[in-house]
């Protein structure tokens, strides 16, 4: 109800541009019928009229009808556009059910990756990071991290236009330094009151295909116990102590997840750990108790997208294996498979990640065969100037395991 009469009402409203359509096709329509009357007794039309009348009248129906639906859709977006957007939008939701782990730029990228072969799509992000515009967010407003979310947001969403728009950085002023993405979740949280609550609303708006959730809607911070037994709380003070690592773990240990990631979860048919920095993205994206639990109940292949370079002050000196049993010591269970890419790197890209501290994450095949652990290997390098995932090459190798 509307003002206390039927919604369906609005429709006569003048201006709608709906009213002409439908009578026109409600005349056409009836023409028709009275011309396939006319074929029978006791009208016996000639048959020459009765036969225009019904063609004809027909024909008008159906040109009404389309005048309507183009005047209807053009409201909401380019009518000739609608019959692709459909099509898109009925293959993907037939793909197969996909839940990925994790944050920043890697988990971005398999997402775009997988938007182009499902709408089953479910990202669990990481809410950790400290650094930055989500840092400083953070310390005034007590909330989650929200830039890796809006990352996977922006990469999820179909309007090309919203990655640029979310990504956007202000210059100057109270708001410089942060990005409207960062604004909008940190908007949404404050109307609603609650992270979780937002992150609904952030889903509806921008129409994604999938959705994305964060680890925990609660405001927790990462902690870190090193080899040498000392300990650093934040992912910033985690790079910047560098040293092996023994464990990670979030403080306050979280008690709330997202009714929408454990069954998404528990429905899901493939399970995707990365690729991200190992402990500061993957782990943290999967250490709430809940979660952890549902992926030892999951039974659809767990696979973990290893880095292609090490991390300086977190995974220095790391090889494949290593970030393999990392993930496998604070989830509870090992990967059923492993993605690991061993084509050469350029000289001219490895040279530009050295003199960040950054290497080639080495492979060795013997001690995943020693575990059982299937590994994929093989080339999933981007090409170009940058050692990253091509997700294209990452995601048709993940999708040939489901």
């Amino acid at each position: 109800m509307w003002n206390g009469k039927p919604k369906a009402l609005r429709w006569l409203y003048p201006g709608m541009r709906v009213k002409r359509y439908a009578l026109a096709a409600a005349l056409g329509f009836l023409t028709g019928a009275v011309g396939l009357a006319g074929l029978l007794p006791p009208l016996d039309l000639p048959p020459g009229l009765a036969w225009g009348l019904f063609l004809g009248g027909g024909l008008l129906g159906v040109l009404a009808l389309r005048s309507m639906n183009r005047s209807i859709l053009a409201v909401l977006t380019e009518p000739e556009e609608v019959p692709e957007r459909v099509y898109v939008r009925r293959r993907l939701e037939r793909g197969p059910r996909v839940v990925a782990f994790g944050g920043g730029t890697g988990l971005s990228r398999v997402l775009k990756g997988f938007k182009e072969h499902t709408a089953n799509l479910t990202a669990i992000v990481a809410v950790t990071d400290d650094g930055g515009s989500t840092g400083k967010l953070r310390t005034a407003y007590g909330l989650p991290a929200v830039g890796d979310l809006v990352d996977c947001l922006a990469a999820l969403s179909d309007h090309p236009a919203l990655p640029e728009l979310l990504a956007y950085r202000f210059r100057r002023g109270e708001f410089g330094g942060h990005t409207f993405g960062n604004l909008f979740l940190l908007t949404l949280h404050e109307a609603a009151g609650s992270f979780a609550e937002a992150l609904r609303q952030a889903n509806a708006i921008l129409n994604l295909r999938g959705q994305v959730l964060p680890a925990t809607p609660e405001a927790v911070r990462l902690r870190a116990r090193f080899q040498d037994g000392s300990e650093v709380e934040g992912e910033e003070a985690l790079r910047a102590k560098g040293g092996r690592v023994r464990e990670v773990f979030l403080v306050p240990e979280p008690k709330e997840v997202m009714a929408e990631a454990l069954l998404a979860i528990s429905r899901a048919e493939l399970l995707v750990l990365g690729p991200g920095s190992l402990y500061t993205s993957v782990i943290p994206s999967f250490l709430p108790k809940p979660l952890r639990e549902a992926i030892l109940k999951s039974r659809a292949p767990l696979v973990y997208v290893v880095n292609l370079m090490t991390e300086p002050g977190e995974t220095d000196g790391y090889t494949a294996y290593e970030h393999y049993k990392a993930v496998a010591y604070h989830l509870g269970r090992r990967p059923d498979v492993v993605l690991v890419h061993t084509a050469p790197i350029p000289e001219a890209v490895r040279r530009r990640y050295a003199e960040e501290g950054r290497y080639p994450v080495a492979f060795d095949p013997r001690p995943f065969a020693v575990d059982g652990v299937r590994v994929l290997t093989g080339d999933f390098r981007e090409e170009g100037p940058l050692a990253q995932h091509d997700p294209k090459k990452v995601v048709q190798a993940l999708l040939g395991l489901v």
